[in-house]
This record gives structure tokens, C-alpha cells and sequence, in this order.
């Protein structure tokens, strides 16, 4: 490291930063968690910092399936469906880690338990490679942390007496311990289901949210650990990872790559491990160093393995996350061979576990930016591990296997496993490595460096290492280049090294940097590091959303965590803008299109709801196809947009819109006037339905006239219903009908009310539907008489008004359907206007002399006398700038 004084005064405000954000860390500890919204299960918690680091990768943009657990067993014999049900069922009711929702409030995360429900178990017959889709795709399938549940399950039926069951959780709530309960508990409870008598053990659960309450609590050996890591890993760098020429793209995608060991390499690797006084995890290690070391050529490595919190009291029947990452970084210089590596990661594992209950995320928010290089890649970038035998299902008279399911994410950028093998495969060696970060002939050199050097520590050989290691020589690639740590030509500021300046910065690089003055407290300059002006994740998740709604191109917070400065973060939004007005593959207007990977079918693009979700797709990075009208194609195509001419009354067009492999269908289009034209339409579609989720938008008048004020998303509909909301609800009972029979992807059915937002066909909306008439009145200068206050029976509530959503709000529960099915109804409401304070508005806005009247007389249960709950998609419907329901009516009468 260079001594010049630019850097001594560069560790110095690192110092003071990290000062700052170690103070911020324990303020946010002590900060009460939001009030409990009621009792049960004790109300909201805070997440634990396991938690609370999954929480923050799903809102970075990396989470996706990479963090869904499939736990999969082959059930070869006799089986009780329904008593597997109950079983399930009461494993649910007894760990409410397995039923809690993960909602905001304030900007920080709480978990609340939600009430004890029956478990669906949905069942499907497939067999062969048909059946290996179907448990491929629903171990994809993303869940809604926000909304739950965080647990499915599937029942694969190849044969009378041969099934596959697969039980998809989400890392939240479950880690490899929890498994080993989880299959334990069911198996007692399906035999005590089976011999008629209570499979209730006789004592409670341990809390998972007791534990978060009280790793929250904090401690003075808390502080102490946090300063240990901080000088542990004090200049320590990430890995770079062996690259040659890694592939274009695919960052993100995982692949592994393996080798049979040699018979009798555990035995040999466990008595090696004996021998050093160490266990075979690690020996493992070991050989995981020399095998980077070797091909890197770097002496200074740090890996990542995971740390268990089961060895405290009342832990082993615990269902939850009780892992942790240590940082291992052990002294590798001067080491000969591999050898007289193992001592040296001995004692610094041992090390780093006598300080395993600090948390990964506190480490890392104490580094700060140095815990990434200038590319934004992690400190933590490689891990190391040992894969015993998969946990399975034990259920009476049945023999079980699990079954293995391999997700396409990746967690780290390179992993290195020994696997242990099983009765009927030996052991293996593996590297599974993110493609967009380490090229594959590089990984496949490593692995066979890795696999000598568990050879020969098995046989007990000393493999030598190269003499070059230390010197920067990789023999497999080139690696990815060391951060230089000195920058002479830096000046010093409080909120970084400012480097020199070049050209004017665009408008991308400048809305970045306005961004983050906004919610760092200082403008800076084009090269200001997120880092070093105090960002941390949840801050990035915050840069990304407000930078996609006004730049409208997609952003994830992990890219600003590695972009990290307004000058590369412009350069990714302008890079990724010219993406959408040039993509590679435009397929012409066609009546039977090919998708692109990932296409989302929207119907009724033009329209005042889908032309919010194409802009909302747009800013995620979805390829599009439109069904609209002919004559209104020239609307989206400008956009990019793919478009389907077509039209709800004409069957052909919607076929071949459905056609040619979209992954997704958000189905918007309605005639309004016309029900047996959106019942057959909706037909037409769920035909040609063959995989990825379908999302229909209804309405609010599927509930019909319910006899209670608040209405929940399962209230039951109640008659009398409209003509429109009759055909809503037959639409709603289609989907699930064809959800449930075919198992191609999940179903979400969305209930909206008025949608208002700036858009002609909205604008039309509020000018001739339910608040045409005191809209014509109000321009006409004539009294403005509110409708009538009539109660709901049997509540004697007289409100009236009307339930509402900003388009652009439902665009966003939408498409997060889309994404991550909800697997029932949730309803879509921004909120309830009375019709007295509607009616002052639109006299104001519109300069009216009119005078606003009551109803002469109190009439029985007109439409809009209810107010409808909205809690399963809640965080998608927190008011952003601009969707008030004034600024809303307001941009409308502009138009």
C-alpha cells in the first residue's frame, strides 16, 4: 500500500465514516420495532440480521428464486393425501416462522405472524420429464415476502404408489437444521394423522421472533466482536475470481461443474483431518485455499463459510434462519504446499467461530466501502463447503428419497463443494460459479486444481505449491484486477476522494447525482463514491426506485451498490435506455409472433391501466407484447413494445397473442358494457395459457353489496351483483378453475375500484362514470348534489364516497404479480374519498360557482358505501409524489 499522505488522510475519514455508521447501526438497534398492528403471535418483531440481510437482497434486485429452499422427496408406496394435509397443516399452526408475513413500516422491516390457516397441498399428474418441469418451475416460483405465505406445496402424482412431494420454503424461515426438524415433525404428525390419535408434541415451539427480539438487544460482546472483524479484515480485498473471458451477460446465473473423487477420498480427507486435530469441513477449506491460491496467485484470500447459531439452549427444535457468514482469512505466505496450509485455516476458522455471533450485515455496514472492490463486487465473493446427504421426508410405510432440484441463481460468485455422496453416487468434487463473473474454462481448470489438492491431503501427500504464488501468476485466467488502494492524484473531501472531472455529465449521470444528494444530505460530485457518502443497501434500494420512476429504465439496487458513483450509473442508465429504443430482436406486428424470453402479455395496452403497466414493465427490464386494436398499434410501438393486433371479440387474434411462449399474461382489457364479450375473451386466453403466471384485473363490484362496512380481501361476494361485477367474479372463478387443473404457473386475481391517473381514458372516467354527474354539474356552474349517505346493514355507517387507485400504483401490484404470484385475491386500493370532500375539489380546480347540496333524502345501499382492505400487496401501495388523489384529479382535468 502506498504511505502518501492523500491515503493517510483517506483512512482517516474511512475512520470517522465508519465511526458514523457504527453509531447508526446501534441507534437503528435500539430503535423500537413498529407497534403491533394486533396480538396475534405477539404482534410485529424485527427481523433478525439473518433476515434482515435476505429481507435486503430481495429489495436489491438478487433475490429471485436463488433464495427458495425445495425440499423434495420421491414417496414410493402407500399414501393419505389428506392425512399429509393435516399434517402439514399442523407443522404450519405450531411454528409461526412458517406462517409470518414481512412487512415495512418507516423504512425498516418488521415480521408479523399471520393467522393459522389449512396449508393448500395442490396436486398434479405428470410423470417423466414432464413432471421434472413442473417441480423445476414451482421450486422457481418467487414468493411475496410482504404478502406470505413463505411456504408451498406441491403433490406430484407419476403413479398410483409413486409420487413426488415438494415443499418449496423461502431462506427467510428456513435454513438446513430447520429441514432436519421440519422432516421429523412431519413424519410424527402424518403417523399420528394415519393412527387417529394428536400428533401435538407436549411442548410449545420456540419462538424464531423471541430470538430476533433478542439478538436485537445487542450487547457489549457485540461491540467487542465488531471491532475484532473490523481489524481482522482491515485491506483485505475480494478474491479475484479466475476470469479469462467471462461470457456477456448471464450475471447472476449459476453453473456447476463436478468430478467424481476417488474412492475413499472422505475416509482419507476425515483421517487427515485427525491427524491436524480438524474436522473435514476443514480440511475441505484447506484445499479450497490452496487450490485459490494456485490459481490466483494471491497469498491474501478471503472465504466465506456458514456458521450455525443451533448450539444454544432450545435451538434444536427450532424452525428458522440461524446462520451466519464468517469471513475467513488465514495467513498464507511462505506456505510450501498444501499441507502446511491446513494448521494455518485451522486456527483462523477457529478464530473466526469464537467470534461468530456478529452479525455478516453489522460487519459489513462497519467496513463500509471497503468491503467492495471498485467494481462493486463483494468481499465476500468465493465460499467453501461440504455437502453431506440431502435432508428427506420420513413417512409411515413408504420408502422415501429425496430428490434433488437445482436453482439456476447463485449466491456467491464462486463456490467450491465437496459433495459426500450418497447409497447409490460417490463423492464428488464441484465448483459452481456465476457465469457473468468467471469464465468457464477458468472454472474448470480451478476445479481440477481443486480436486488435486483433495487428492493428495487425502493420501497424504504434500502437493507443492507454485513459486510464483504471491507474485500475482494465475495459471487458470486472468483474474479480476486488485483495487489500487493509493490514488495520488486525489484530493480529499468529506465525502470521498474527488477525482478529476472530465466532460459535462448527461442527464442520467445528473439525475443520479441529484438522487443522491436527496437521501444522502449532500449533492456530489460525478465520481462521489454511494459508499463513502454513508450508503448502505437499504439506502441503494431507495437510489434505484426513485432513479426508475423518473428515467423510467430499469435498476436494481445492486446496481448501485456496484456502479456506486453518478457517472457510471448514468453511463448503465443511458447504456440500458438505448437498449430499449434499439433492442436486438424486434419482432414485427403479427397476428403469430415468437416472444422473447420472459415476455409478458398485457391486454389492453392502450388503455388507461395498461399503458401505466407497460411503463412499469418497461422500467423492470420485461420484454412486452401488446394486444391492442389495429388502429391504435402506433401508441405502443414507439415504446419497443412487441405488438398483437388483436381484440377481445375477435377469438383468433387473443390465440395468437397467447401463442408463441409469453412467460407471463396481465390481462386488463375490458369492454365495460359488454359482460358476454369479456367472459368468452377471458376463455379464448385461459386456453391458450401454457406456463408462467396470469394475472387478471377485476373489480371491486365482484364483492357485490356485502352486508359489513369493511370489506376484506376473502370476503365472500354478496348479492345483489351488477351485470359487470358478475362477469368479473365469473372470470375470477375461470382462473382458478384452469390454475387448478393444469399446474402451468401461479394465478393472481387483482380487485380494483376507480383508477384515476394522467391518461385520456382515465380522464374519461372521471368525467362520465360514478363521478360524472358531479363532475358535469361542477363545469356547469349548476349545485353539485352528493349522492346519498345510505348505510351499509347492518352497520349503520353513513359514509359515502368512493374507493380509489393511482395507475400507476395498480401498475406496480400488477406486475409484482406477475412476477410473484399471489395464489389468491388481493385487492388494489389507494384509498376512500367522501363525495363531500371529492366535490370541494373538483369546484376548486375547476373554478366553479357551483354550490355542493346533501341528498334531499337517504337512499338503501347505492354503490360505493363500502371501504375495502388492501394488506396483502400493502408495501406496493405506499403513496409515492405525485398519486395523491388530488394531484391525480388534478392532472386529469389538465388533459
Amino acid at each position: 500500500m502506498s504511505g502518501t499522505a492523500s491515503e493517510t488522510s483517506r483512512q482517516e475519514t474511512l475512520l470517522r465514516l465508519a465511526r458514523r455508521r457504527s453509531a447508526d447501526a446501534r441507534a437503528r438497534q435500539e430503535r423500537p420495532a413498529p407497534a403491533p398492528a394486533d396480538d396475534t403471535g405477539g404482534g410485529r418483531a424485527p427481523l433478525s440480521h439473518a433476515q434482515h440481510r435476505m429481507w435486503l437482497m430481495e429489495r436489491l434486485g438478487q433475490g429471485g428464486a436463488v433464495y427458495n429452499v425445495p425440499f423434495a422427496t420421491r414417496v414410493r408406496g402407500p399414501f393419505d393425501a389428506d392425512a399429509f394435509g393435516r399434517a402439514l397443516t399442523g407443522l404450519v399452526r405450531r411454528h409461526e416462522v412458517l406462517r409470518t408475513r414481512y412487512g415495512q413500516a418507516g423504512g425498516e422491516p418488521y415480521q408479523e405472524v399471520t393467522a393459522a390457516r389449512q396449508v393448500p397441498v395442490r396436486t398434479v399428474d405428470a410423470a417423466g420429464d414432464a413432471a421434472r418441469r413442473l417441480l423445476d418451475a414451482e421450486a422457481a416460483r418467487r414468493f411475496d415476502l410482504a404478502a406470505g405465505p413463505v411456504l408451498r406445496a406441491l403433490h406430484v402424482r407419476h403413479a398410483a404408489d409413486d409420487r413426488t412431494l415438494l415443499l418449496t420454503f423461502h431462506h427467510i424461515a428456513v435454513d438446513g437444521g430447520s429441514l432436519e426438524v421440519i422432516a421429523r415433525e412431519l413424519g410424527e404428525r402424518y403417523r399420528a394423522e394415519l393412527e387417529g390419535r394428536d400428533g401435538e408434541p407436549e411442548h410449545p415451539a420456540p419462538r424464531y421472533a423471541d430470538l430476533a427480539r433478542r439478538e436485537r438487544a445487542g450487547s457489549d460482546a457485540l461491540d467487542a466482536g465488531l471491532a475484532y472483524w473490523a481489524e481482522r479484515l482491515a485491506d483485505a480485498r475480494p478474491v479475484p475470481l479466475p476470469r479469462a473471458a467471462a461470457e456477456a451477460g448471464g450475471r447472476g446465473e449459476a453453473r456447476t461443474l463436478s468430478v467424481a473423487a476417488a474412492p475413499g477420498t472422505v475416509d482419507g480427507l476425515r483421517a487427515a483431518g485427525r491427524a491436524h486435530r480438524a474436522t473435514l469441513f476443514t480440511v475441505v477449506l484447506s484445499a479450497a485455499f490452496a487450490a485459490l491460491l494456485e490459481t490466483t496467485g494471491e497469498e491474501d484470500l478471503v472465504v466465506g463459510c456458514a456458521s450455525s447459531h443451533r448450539d444454544t439452549a432450545g435451538a434444536r427444535d427450532l424452525v428458522g434462519l440461524c446462520v451466519n457468514t464468517l469471513p475467513i482469512r488465514p495467513r498464507l505466505a511462505g506456505a510450501g504446499d498444501a499441507g502446511a496450509l491446513l494448521p494455518r485455516v485451522r486456527d483462523a476458522l477457529l478464530e473466526a467461530q469464537r467470534h461468530r455471533h456478529v452479525p455478516f450485515d453489522l460487519m459489513v455496514e462497519r467496513l463500509g466501502a471497503a468491503a467492495r472492490d471498485s467494481g462493486g463486487n463483494p468481499l465476500v465473493g468465493v465460499t467453501a463447503d461440504v455437502l453431506g446427504r440431502p435432508a428427506a421426508l420420513r413417512l409411515t410405510g413408504a420408502r422415501c428419497e429425496p430428490v434433488d432440484i437445482e436453482l439456476g441463481g447463485v449466491k456467491f460468485g464462486l463456490g467450491l463443494y465437496l459433495e459426500e455422496g450418497t447409497d447409490t453416487a460417490g463423492p464428488r468434487c464441484l465448483v459452481r460459479f456465476d457465469r457473468g463473473r468467471v469464465d468457464e474454462g477458468a472454472a474448470r481448470k480451478l476445479l481440477e486444481c481443486f480436486a488435486e489438492m483433495l487428492d493428495s491431503l487425502a493420501a497424504g501427500r504434500n502437493r507443492p505449491l507454485p513459486a510464483g504464488a504471491g507474485r500475482g501468476a494465475a495459471s487458470a485466467g486472468a483474474p479480476e484486477p486488485r483495487e489500487e488502494r493509493s490514488a495520488p492524484q486525489e484530493r480529499e473531501t468529506p465525502q470521498g476522494p474527488e477525482r478529476p472531472q472530465g466532460p459535462g455529465l448527461g442527464v442520467s449521470a445528473e439525475a443520479a447525482a441529484a438522487v443522491f444528494g436527496e437521501l444522502l444530505g449532500e449533492r456530489p460530485g460525478p465520481d462521489g463514491d454511494f459508499f463513502l457518502l454513508g450508503g448502505h443497501s437499504l439506502l441503494a434500494v431507495r437510489v434505484a426506485e426513485r432513479l426508475r420512476e423518473r428515467l423510467r429504465v430499469p435498476l436494481t439496487g445492486l446496481d448501485v451498490l456496484e456502479q456506486r458513483t453518478p457517472r457510471a450509473l448514468g453511463a448503465l442508465l443511458d447504456e440500458r435506455a438505448r437498449e430499449r429504443r434499439h433492442p436486438a430482436a424486434r419482432t414485427p406486428a403479427a397476428r403469430t409472433p415468437s416472444a422473447r424470453a420472459g415476455t409478458v402479455l398485457v391486454t389492453g395496452g392502450t388503455g388507461g391501466v395498461g399503458a401505466f403497466v407497460l411503463r412499469e414493465l418497461a422500467a423492470r427490464g420485461r420484454p412486452v407484447r401488446a394486444l391492442v386494436r389495429p388502429e391504435s398499434a402506433h401508441l405502443v410501438a414507439a415504446d419497443g413494445v412487441e405488438v398483437a393486433e388483436g381484440d377481445l371479440a375477435d377469438a383468433d387474434s387473443l390465440r395468437a397473442a397467447v401463442s408463441g411462449g409469453v412467460d407471463a399474461i396481465i390481462h386488463a382489457a375490458c369492454t365495460f358494457t359488454s359482460p358476454e364479450v369479456d367472459v368468452a375473451a377471458m376463455r379464448v386466453l385461459l386456453d391458450g395459457w401454457r406456463r408462467g403466471s396470469f394475472v387478471f384485473v377485476s373489480s371491486v363490484d365482484a364483492y357485490g353489496r356485502p352486508s359489513v362496512t369493511d370489506v376484506a380481501e376473502d370476503t365472500p361476494p354478496q348479492e345483489p351483483l351488477t351485470a359487470y361485477g358478475r362477469a368479473k367474479l365469473d372470470c375470477e372463478r375461470m382462473l382458478w378453475e384452469a390454475a387448478g387443473a393444469s399446474g402451468r404457473g401461479g394465478a393472481g386475481v387483482v380487485r380494483a375500484p376507480i383508477v384515476w391517473g394522467p391518461h385520456p381514458r382515465l380522464r374519461d372516467q372521471l368525467r362520465w362514470g360514478a363521478t360524472g354527474a358531479l363532475f358535469q354539474a361542477a363545469r356547469a356552474g349548476r349545485p353539485v348534489v352528493l349522492p346519498a349517505a345510505g348505510a351499509v346493514p347492518p352497520s349503520g355507517d353513513l359514509w359515502s364516497g368512493v374507493p380509489w387507485i393511482h395507475a400507476a400504483a395498480l401498475a406496480r401490484i400488477l406486475v409484482t404479480c406477475a412476477e410473484r404470484p399471489p395464489q389468491g385475491t388481493v385487492n388494489a386500493i389507494g384509498g376512500h374519498v367522501g363525495w363531500g370532500e371529492f366535490a370541494t375539489e373538483l369546484v376548486r380546480l375547476l373554478e366553479s360557482p357551483s354550490e355542493i347540496v346533501p341528498a334531499p333524502d337517504p337512499a338503501p345501499g347505492l354503490l360505493h358505501r363500502h371501504r375495502y382492505r388492501a394488506e396483502a400487496l400493502a408495501e406496493e401501495l405506499v403513496e409515492r409524489p405525485g398519486e395523491d388523489w388530488r394531484s391525480a384529479v388534478a392532472a386529469m382535468l389538465a388533459l
